[in-house]
């Protein structure tokens, strides 16, 4: 379990955290970078099927190289040639590349529209075919959800953040609405995933990298028969409560509700 302190390494004086930040985000860097360009050119000419198990497995690998060790768990085996949204809390930078590392299939990613301005990742991401949408416009949004109902035709599953954007604090925050409109149309199943240990590795609010123990954990599978009887709200409130029991205390925020 984790108390919540911003590290794992309470003894170490604030130079030897520093010093350490800086040691794993170059090894990471080292390691990753390269990873990354190959997949920006790669990009250009094959589709994204075609590189994603080498690249899930290259990824997989950096939580290695960075003393960051994975447990995932599965509390049941996910639905095969089924259409999924898998959908996880999200608290740190660190969760896009855990992604990509544990969700063991080729899919396609709804994300916030800014991010496809970033310098060659802006452009990256998007021919590998993930999704912007604009937060604030619910006309844009309708358009992109449609798309990613294409998607999930095509047989790719969609990965969603239904916070809408990193927590502040690490707890889980209420989910945006819009998102589960869109779960409930497309006849898919819900997968909910809890990812702790991220905040404490990498946080908003902070440069420094300290890898420690991240637990991953795919919950049971909300399924699409069951979402097709149920109200909005109650999608939403479910797929909450499944990520939340999934979660250690800290990044559920269970210890402040006790």
């Amino acid at each position: 379990m984790y108390s919540g302190n911003d590290t794992f390494l309470p003894e170490a004086s604030p130079r030897m955290k520093g010093l350490l930040s800086l040691y794993y985000w170059t090894i990471g860097w080292v390691y990753y970078g390269p990873v990354l360009l190959s997949v920006y050119i790669v990009s250009y000419f094959q589709a994204p099927q075609t590189y994603d198990a080498w690249l899930r497995r290259r990824t997989k690998a950096l939580f290695k190289f960075i003393n960051c060790k994975l447990q995932i768990d599965y509390a049941e085996e996910l639905p095969e040639g089924e259409p999924l949204i898998f959908m996880a809390n999200h608290s740190s930078l660190i969760d896009l590349p855990l992604l990509k590392a544990v969700v063991p299939k080729c899919y396609v990613g709804l994300l916030a529209e800014n991010h496809t301005n970033y310098f060659m990742y802006g452009s990256m991401v998007k021919r590998m075919g993930n999704i912007p949408i604009k937060r604030e416009n619910i006309r844009a949004s309708l358009k992109s959800f449609n798309l990613a109902k294409q998607a999930l035709q095509q047989g790719f599953p969609i990965v969603v953040l239904p916070e809408g954007g990193r927590s502040q604090d690490g707890q889980l925050v209420p989910f945006k609405r819009l998102v589960f409109r869109f779960a409930k149309d497309s006849g898919a199943h819900i997968v909910p995933i809890s990812f702790s240990g991220v905040f404490n590795m990498k946080n908003k609010g902070s440069l420094h990298l300290n890898p420690g123990p991240i637990t991953v954990r795919f919950g049971t599978v909300i399924r699409s028969e069951t979402i097709a009887e149920m109200e909005l709200d109650e999608v939403l409130s479910a797929t909450y409560n499944a990520i939340y029991d999934g979660l250690e205390p800290f990044e559920a925020g269970k210890l402040s509700a006790q």
